[in-house]
């Protein structure tokens, strides 16, 4: 379109020339003293016989392309629809283009539309455009321009989180000068609470050397608890640091960012300059590295508002205006204790009473602080990574421990592997009775036990049924200890070798005979158990076994 204007613009200027008497031969000439590029001698030959010159719509007119849905059947039910639907903000193209195949492709007026969706929403916008229908109106915010405040006086305040590639959030806080539009943020892997918003405050104070007059916030639950039609109810903590530091609150009503698009935009700014293409790195070196990027562009940037160096215009105009640091209770590390050794039981003492921590910090130095009887365990004296919360205990209770329930230590499961080992190694029909009694009569010393009994019988490699009736014996007895079983084993043991020691020295080997049902019985007479009797009779009375 521009170059269709800059073509009507030359028509012009030759229709001009030539009222004014300018010979033909002379237009090239005349257009290159006015710094006018001439077009070629044709051209000017063309717009020479012409009386008065085309509009940029009549130039392009001959070069659009016909409408495909400027068929009268399509455009006399398009225009009607959206006439009808002039105010209905819900109008969706798809839900037309549906309408118009129920009308005309389902009902056989037509074999198909002659567009997609896209074509159609071309074509409405057409339409629109053209002022052939009505256009929707258009109800937006009126807002009007507002002018910076002086030097010194206002800061803004806004929260935001970025959830990165590994899982973890990183929250971070944004602070900016108003007048010079000097930027702070402080990040961390935790939400912010009052106590540390306060705390960040009063480093921002640090950072510029000087406080300002005024502090504009949304409603954010750290620092206001109700807002009742312009009436702030600040937290605790919050209230008393602005009391502390003498500074006016402006709270901005909630959920609307368009009445604090300066700090909006410094959120949306870290998110998408300083994070989008770091989220594959881990939450901590992000958070160490946001005070470096705040330097950078600080220090570096020109800012697209004001033009200038932010730390610069700061320095020159907004330091010099703002009031001299008062004292904080928030400031410096007073706020943390520590650090506090973790020893093998990972306990913080605290008026008498215990509070665990990770088990990947003992024998390691922590922080923590109290705040609203809650207790924050840091692993870093900045505060900014937080490992544990605990409620702190009344002051009734002493001498109490308290563990979280991911401090507490596992029981360990090897046990199960040796006991899988046993029944693959081991089939027996009583095995898995016996080595569940095993685990429920000792349930500390699960896997010491049942690694003796494995190891005993890889010693010993006895035979299924001898280890059976071994199995069986131990069952009945309730005998679910190694010692009982190593005892039991070696009883029955005995009891085998002694037998086949007698009918050996006697020579009294019995005889089988088959059943009819197949089964094996054996024969002896009667005589030798009276045989069998007496020696064993003599054989104890002379101290044998």
């Amino acid at each position: 379109m521009a170059t269709l204007l800059k073509q009507v613009e030359v028509m012009n200027t030759i229709i001009e020339l030539k009222r004014q008497g300018i010979a033909q031969s002379d237009i090239a000439k005349v257009l290159r003293n006015m710094n006018l590029k001439p077009p070629s001698a044709p051209t000017i030959r063309k717009y020479y016989t012409m009386n008065d010159a085309p509009s940029a719509s009549q130039l392009a007119s001959p070069y659009q392309k016909d409408k495909a849905f400027d068929d009268p059947v399509c455009r006399e039910i398009i225009i009607s629809t959206l006439q009808a639907n002039c105010n209905n903000k819900q109008l969706r193209i798809s839900s037309l283009y549906d309408l118009l195949e129920e009308m005309l492709v389902d009902t056989g007026k037509m074999q198909s539309l002659p567009g997609n969706q896209q074509t159609l929403r071309n074509y409405c916008a057409h339409l629109r455009k053209t002022e052939q229908v009505t256009s929707p109106p258009v109800e937006a915010r009126l807002c009007n321009y507002i002018e910076s405040p002086p030097p010194g006086v206002q800061i803004q305040l806004d929260y935001g989180v970025q959830k990165i590639n590994g899982g973890e959030h990183v929250h971070f806080l944004c602070i900016r000068m108003r007048y010079s539009r000097l930027l702070f943020v402080r990040a961390q892997d935790h939400r912010f609470n009052a106590v540390e918003t306060c705390r960040t405050l009063f480093l921002f104070f640090v950072y510029i050397k000087g406080r300002p007059k005024e502090l504009v916030i949304d409603q954010d639950s750290c620092m206001v608890v109700q807002e009742t039609l312009g009436e702030i109810i600040a937290t605790r903590d919050f209230q008393a640091f602005l009391h502390e530091q003498d500074i006016e609150l402006r709270v901005l009503h909630k959920a609307d960012p368009q009445s604090k698009g300066s700090v909006e935009n410094l959120v949306a700014y870290v998110e998408k300059n300083y994070l989008s293409a770091r989220l594959d790195q881990p939450a901590q070196k992000l958070i160490a590295g946001i005070a470096d990027w705040c330097r950078r562009k600080n220090t570096r940037d020109l800012n697209k508002a004001t033009h200038r160096l932010p730390m610069q215009q700061f320095l020159e105009e907004e330091q010099p205006a703002l009031r001299p640091n008062l004292p904080s209770a928030y400031g410096g590390l007073a706020m943390l204790t520590g650090p506090v050794s973790i020893d093998k039981n990972r306990i913080i003492t605290y008026k008498t009473n215990g509070y665990s921590v990770p088990p990947a910090y003992r024998f390691k130095a922590v922080y923590y602080r109290i705040v609203s009887g809650v207790m924050f365990v840091f692993s870093d004296e900045q505060g900014t990574l937080l490992i544990r919360q605990h409620q702190v205990a009344p002051a009734e209770v002493k001498y109490k421990t308290f563990i979280h329930p991911d401090d507490m230590r596992m029981p360990s499961l090897k046990w199960m592997n040796v006991k899988d080992t046993l029944l693959r190694r081991y089939p027996s029909p009583n095995m898995l009775h016996f080595l569940n009694g095993v685990c429920k009569e000792n349930p500390h010393y699960r896997e010491p036990q049942l690694s003796a009994i494995l190891a005993w019988l890889d010693k010993q490699q006895p035979e299924s049924a001898f280890l059976d009736s071994v199995l069986t014996r131990c069952c009945e007895t309730f005998s679910y200890k190694v010692s009982q079983f190593q005892a039991i084993y070696g009883g029955l043991q005995k009891e085998c070798s002694i037998h086949d020691e007698l009918y050996a020295d006697d020579g009294m080997q019995p005889s089988f005979i088959t059943m009819p049902n197949g089964v094996g019985v054996q024969v002896r007479g009667s005589d030798a158990y009276q045989d069998l009797f007496q020696k064993k009779v003599q054989q104890t009375a002379m101290g044998g076994v």
